[in-house]
């Protein structure tokens, strides 16, 4: 089933330092960490409170499959 997907401004400050913080643990990729879905879920929560990705979401939105 088709979804709206509203991406996140990847030059965002806190973005940048989630991801680096997220994908530059050692330990969560060794235990095979569902990574994306805890990127998936910041992703959600952050767009609540940054106006930035939240504009960023918009002027990009996509449908995914």
């Amino acid at each position: 089933m088709p979804r709206w997907i509203y991406p996140v401004d990847p030059d965002c400050p806190e973005v940048v330092e989630y991801r680096e913080t997220l994908y530059g643990d050692p330990i969560g990729k060794a235990m095979g960490a569902p990574l994306g879905e805890f990127m998936e879920e910041f992703e959600q929560q952050h767009r609540k409170k940054c106006k930035r990705c939240r504009e960023f979401g918009l002027a990009n939105v996509d449908v995914g499959y």
